[in-house]
């Protein structure tokens, strides 16, 4: 081997250790990064035109990374985000429906059908008329107060589901910058792994709100899909929207209403369900529950006669809402709320307690009203009006149950899952300081190899 050969060997030898240094330092200065991915330097061998071996050469810097495990963490990440918000909006539910308690619905129904017992005893005592009219109110109140409630609800999901589109055409912005930086970089040959694992932590954020899948492409860009639909690649991005569709939260494209996204997992996911599902259904069963309510008292009590007033007393009088000309009930529900007959409202004694006309000592029909308490209603799946709403609220009891046990089972396959992420992915400090020292050796050998170049450089000069 020439000397000038031995001097270009140990100089690239050098350079090509100086490199790896500067990999295991990046390395190092990113142990804290949880989005930062492990990069290994490796080596190739410089081959001569004689076919001898010409010394060493920076052949790749390898971005370790695990694509199927990247796969598996997007997916659960979608999950855990999905139990989460549900769990969230849930929790917000029981709040309002506040049961068990004083203040719920089941305490409310149990006093007024208490109360029309009370009065069936003493159907002339204006105290107990008052005290029904009283508990009729708080029944109402409550009813009134938990639909708007659930619809206030649905109006602040609905905000919410818009902001999230908002941060989903951010995020796909973002991969397309990311995806045409990447690309310019890998066709110029200039390793892009910082931009790949900024453009990971995006993708890893956008699969928090919807389900994604992440194709990989030849230039080193990725194409993501959103629920099925294009998201975007290199070249363009497709934005999203929000649109209400058969009383249904969809995600569509906005260039295109009718293409609509299928969602199965994320916040957004959850959301949308919420809106269009859950909460619709609970709101059923209580329209469903205050409807045959008021129904079946008025059916009863419009069959009852008043206290006499003048010279008598008076049947066919609605406990709620009032008749019109053609004798029908009307006004008995307005706005979730229960209307009381205003006749009854500026004069107790229209309530229909007795079930024989002219007998205001009978109080037969308010003993009728009260047993309603224990009647199967064919309407209400052959219930009673509590079992009905236990029901109900067994059904929101169970969904967040079944809420809570998703965020557990999904957070914890998660955390095996980024274990699993920083062992393959994760800079360990001890085997970065192992390869500095290895590195460092090395480029201390070449560096003598220059030495030892320019001594035997010098001896031929002398011998000249």
């Amino acid at each position: 081997m020439r000397i000038g050969t031995i001097f270009d060997v140990a100089v690239r030898a050098m350079s090509t250790y100086k490199q790896a240094i500067d990999v295991t330092s990046n390395n190092i200065s990113n142990a804290g990064n949880k989005d930062y991915s492990r990069q290994r330097a490796q080596f190739g061998t410089v081959t001569a035109e004689n076919g001898r071996g010409a010394g060493v050469r920076l052949a790749d810097v390898q971005r370790i990374k695990d694509d199927l495990l990247g796969v598996q963490i997007r997916n659960y990440n979608s999950k855990s985000s999905d139990a989460n918000k549900r769990a969230e909006i849930l929790s917000q539910i029981e709040a309002i429906v506040a049961e068990p308690s004083d203040v719920g619905l089941a305490n409310y129904l149990t006093e007024f059908f208490n109360s029309w017992d009370k009065l069936s005893a003493q159907p002339n005592s204006t105290s107990l008329r008052l005290n029904v009219i009283q508990k009729a109110q708080s029944v109402s109140d409550r009813f009134e107060q938990m639909l708007t409630g659930l619809n206030d609800i649905q109006t602040s999901l609905q905000r919410e589901a818009h902001n999230d589109v908002d941060a989903i055409n951010s995020y796909l912005r973002d991969i397309n910058d990311y995806n045409k930086k990447i690309s310019e970089s890998e066709l110029r040959n200039i390793k892009a792994n910082e931009l790949k694992d900024q453009r990971d932590a995006v993708i890893d954020k956008l699969s928090k709100i919807v389900n994604v899948s992440v194709q990989n492409n030849p230039n080193g860009s990725v194409t993501v899909n959103v629920g099925g639909l294009f998201g975007a690649d290199v070249s363009s991005v497709n934005e999203f929207d929000i649109k209400i569709i058969n009383s249904q939260l969809r995600l569509v494209s906005k260039s295109d209403t009718n293409s609509i996204a299928y969602m199965n997992s994320g916040s957004l996911f959850a959301v949308s369900d919420m809106y269009s599902n859950t909460i619709n259904k609970y709101k059923t069963n209580l329209e469903s529950l205050e409807s045959s309510f008021v129904n079946n008292i008025n059916a009863v009590h419009m069959s009852g006669n008043t206290l006499i007033n003048g010279a008598s007393s008076s049947t066919g009088v609605p406990f709620f809402g009032e008749r019109d000309l053609n004798g029908n009930v009307i006004n008995a529900i307005s706005g979730g709320q229960l209307r009381i007959n205003p006749a009854i409202l500026t004069n107790p004694s229209n309530i229909a307690a007795s079930s024989l006309a002219n007998n205001d000592g009978n109080g037969m029909n308010a003993n009728s009203i009260a047993r309603l308490m224990e009647t199967r209603i064919p309407e209400l799946s052959d219930k009673t009006f509590l079992d009905y709403y236990n029901m109900t609220m067994n059904g929101l009891g169970l969904d967040k149950v079944s809420a809570d046990n998703a965020i557990q089972s999904s957070d914890a396959i998660l955390l095996q899952l980024e274990n699993q992420k920083t062992s393959t992915s994760g800079v360990s400090l001890d085997e970065e300081m192992t390869n500095v020292l290895q590195f460092q050796r090395c480029y201390d050998a070449a560096s003598k190899m220059v030495k030892v170049a320019d001594e035997m450089m010098q001896t031929i000069l002398q011998m000249v």
